[in-house]
């Protein structure tokens, strides 16, 4: 029974100086270095995408080249518009009564990428503004999954533990949100 004892004892000492080791070598050198880097892209994206958000850009009004009905979609009570690349999805109701040459698009304040459509709608012998704002992929309509998705590796960076859910966050913050939010940033922002 001593000698099972003493070979447990050396087992789980031997185990805990291997788990110290590994969280040793996982949070310092060029690994935790690079985790660094990517803790700071990503909060700096989530600042910069929810600035994007929240704050317009510059306007401009659009000629009517820059957009037309786009006849491949179809949405019960809603009219399809492609605006410059942009997808826009106006109620029928609205699109219909809309003012003609009114059309203006606000863009994002860092990436200009078009943010909302605004019209004038003719309501009896007044006419008031409407927005609509973007339909397709795009980190406005993923407000806000995409910035908590973002915050991972910067609450991972915080609660720095030697656990199983900061190996597991880290591997996260590696393998899904750095990719993730390159590919975001190529497929909505950049494009």
């Amino acid at each position: 029974m001593r000698i099972a004892a003493e070979t447990m004892r050396r087992k789980k000492e031997k185990e805990a100086r291997e788990d110290k080791e590994f969280y040793e070598r996982i949070t310092s050198g060029p690994q935790w270095f690079i985790f660094k880097t990517v803790v700071v892209f990503c909060t700096l994206m989530a600042v910069v995408t929810t600035f994007e958000v929240f704050v317009d850009g510059p306007t401009k009004k659009l000629s009517e080249k820059a957009w037309k009905i786009n006849r491949d979609w179809e949405w019960t009570w809603h009219k399809v518009l492609d605006v410059e690349g942009y997808m826009f999805t106006p109620e029928l109701k609205d699109w219909s009564d809309r003012v003609e040459n009114t059309l203006k698009m606000t863009y994002s304040p860092v990436f200009r990428t078009g943010k909302k459509l605004s019209f004038d709608v003719k309501v009896d012998e007044s006419g008031i503004r409407r927005h609509e704002q973007i339909r397709d992929r795009s980190i406005f309509t993923w407000f806000p999954a995409f910035q908590i998705l973002l915050l991972i590796p910067l609450i991972t960076y915080i609660f720095k533990r030697q656990s199983p859910w900061f190996n597991f966050a880290r591997v996260v913050s590696f393998v899904i949100v750095l990719p993730g939010t390159l590919l975001v940033m190529y497929f909505s922002l950049l494009q």
